[in-house]
């Protein structure tokens, strides 16, 4: 399995007849995902994290200031989700700077996905998640995209 291929694939299953409810545009992932093996919510989990990490970035960072002073490191990390939400071609742009949108949007419930498909799989609570990535989406771990 391809985990960038299977990630995207994933993504497709978003309900966008729902728009407006976070909740409700995920939900068909977050079953998709809790009929799969453990390994494979564990390979969504590292691919999301690592595509999130890729646009964890100064330059991309300072973008998102200039639209919205206020910016914080967790709003950069929501905004970093819509490019995620949007697609593979829509975030290869954000990647590149091109989708200078994205600043005055979220879309933080992405980031629960695994945690909530895994929860959803064992009926257990999400705090019992038992995964962690190898590398980290919050804003300033991607110490090459911060130099």
């Amino acid at each position: 399995m391809n985990p960038y291929q299977f990630f995207w694939d994933t993504m497709e299953l978003c309900d966008w007849s729902a728009q407006g409810d976070d909740a409700a545009v995920l939900k068909p992932v977050i079953v998709a995902l809790s009929k799969r093996e453990d390994s494979d919510i564990f390979c969504f989990h590292d691919q999301m994290v690592e595509l999130l990490y890729g646009l964890d970035s100064r330059a991309l960072a300072e973008q998102c200031r200039k639209a919205e002073p206020y910016m914080s490191g967790d709003s950069f990390l929501y905004s970093r989700c819509v490019a995620l939400i949007n697609g593979p071609e829509y975030y290869e742009e954000a990647k590149k700077g091109k989708k200078k949108e994205i600043w005055n949007m979220e879309f933080e419930s992405l980031i629960y996905i695994p945690e909530r498909a895994w929860a959803k799989k064992h009926q257990a609570v999400c705090e019992d998640y038992p995964h962690i990535p190898p590398v980290s989406f919050e804003t300033g771990s991607n110490k090459e995209g911060w130099k």
